[in-house]
């Protein structure tokens, strides 16, 4: 009884350190991944163009919101005055003076709509802002689970490659090779060649996925990364409709191009109004000294009229006769700007359909495999093979037979893999979603 005990508790000890490791490996996994996404958020220029460009909006909605200051005019000047012939004339330096203040007054709905296309400038930015940062998620998320199975299907490359180093050794050192023993040998070495042609071809690309993400990373291409990503658990079940209603409710682009039409829209009342005329009211005073005073004040009021450009300082003036094309113009931007939504809307569509499906066919493959550690298995079958080629057990043609199949099933599994988590990510980047709040 007592010993049934002991190996109760040796067993749930085992069990739990397994759990602990598998729970802190899952934890580093994430940390890691958000660590790389927070340093693209920091340091990626491009992160902060957009960013600059959401405060240059913002001066602009400021600027927007500003009611015209008023505007002050002011005469002084000689006079003269002549008199008859019994009342001399008269002649003074500053004898003429007026002042005029008047306050420019935007026809009635100009401002509104000013500061309304200046509010959508400012959201249309915003949403470019959080367009890239989805697709810097997208990027890095997938270029470190690509880098990481990569890495794998090169260590087993590389396994592979040793293995037969070590019979290649294993043959030249016999006293006595025999022709059979020098043929294999050659075999051998030729099989070597087609395996060093593998991982030259898996470094390269290698090379080449940790430069992107360098790049995103505003790093050097070179810079080692060091990470071994791999997906911890079966990829999870999507739905392309609930897909592609997400996508039409959050995808920036769709955002992006929403506010563009609703600015549209906007311009287009502007323009409108533009063909009233902006108007001025304000006091003035005028004074005539001569051999009279004469001073007196009142009340100024313009306008433009249907025949006349304004004739106050800064403004735009009456236009009844030059408007009409500036809003064919509007109108046509509008309807333009309705169409490319709805074209979007088409083709934002057909791209989740097109990777949902990518997706779909590499989750399906992984599912079917025969077993869920076929890899291990394949990996223990190469490792006999070896011992039984040494026995006399198998031909050298076995051998690297198995060798083949391990490394092309490695590079199948891999490969769907590397295309089902990317996929994956790209369909969470085309609905609008936060590629960091999911870890596979």
């Amino acid at each position: 009884m007592k010993t049934a005990i002991i190996l109760v508790q040796l067993f749930f000890c085992a069990f739990l350190g397994f759990s602990l490791q598998r729970l802190n490996g899952a934890e580093n996994k994430e940390g890691f991944l958000k660590d790389l996404l927070n340093r693209g958020l920091s340091s990626n220029p491009d992160v902060r163009y957009f960013f600059l460009e959401i405060e240059a909006a913002k001066g602009q909605q400021i600027q927007a919101r500003l009611f015209p200051y008023p505007q002050f005019i002011g005469y002084i000047g000689p006079w003269s005055s002549g008199g008859s012939a019994t009342t001399p004339s008269a002649f003074s330096p500053y004898g003429y003076q007026f002042y005029e203040l008047y306050q420019p007054l935007p026809f009635p709905g100009k401002l509104k709509s000013r500061k309304e296309i200046a509010a959508l400038d400012r959201e249309i930015a915003e949403l470019i802002y959080r367009r890239y940062k989805l697709f810097l998620a997208f990027k890095i998320y997938s270029l470190a689970y690509s880098i990481g199975l990569n890495e794998e299907s090169l260590r087993i490359t590389q396994e592979i490659i040793e293995r037969i180093n070590l019979l290649i050794d294993f043959l030249s050192k016999r006293p006595k090779i025999g022709i059979q023993a020098l043929v294999e040998l050659r075999i051998l070495e030729g099989g070597r060649v087609g395996f060093l042609q593998n991982k030259r071809d898996l470094e390269q690309n290698l090379a080449s996925l940790k430069s992107q993400l360098n790049a995103l990373l505003n790093l050097s291409p070179s810079n080692p990364i060091h990470a071994h990503i791999l997906p911890s658990g079966p990829l999870p079940k999507l739905s392309l409709e609930y897909l592609k209603q997400t996508a039409l409710e959050n995808n920036p682009t769709l955002l992006i191009h929403e506010r563009l039409t609703r600015r549209a829209e906007k311009e287009l009342e502007l323009t409108r109004l533009n063909a009233y005329p902006d108007f001025t009211v304000g006091p003035f005073w005028e004074y005539n000294k001569g051999i009279n005073t004469d001073q007196g004040g009142g009340v100024t009021f313009t306008v433009g009229i249907p025949f006349s450009g304004s004739n106050v300082p800064g403004q735009a003036g009456f236009a009844w006769t030059t408007n009409k094309g500036n809003i064919m113009s509007a109108q046509a931007k509008l309807d333009q700007s309705r169409s490319l939504y709805k074209a979007t809307v088409q083709f934002i569509y057909g791209l989740v359909g097109s990777r949902f499906a990518v997706y779909e066919k590499a989750r399906d493959q992984l599912l079917n495999l025969p077993s869920e550690n076929m890899l291990e298995h394949l990996s223990r079958a190469a490792a006999m093979a070896e011992r039984q080629y040494r026995l006399g057990a198998i031909d050298i043609n076995r051998f690297l037979a198995v060798q083949r199949q391990f490394l092309a099933v490695t590079y199948a599994i891999r490969g769907a893999q590397i295309d089902a988590i990317s996929t994956f990510y790209e369909l969470q980047n085309i609905a609008g979603i936060d590629s960091s709040q999911t870890s596979l």
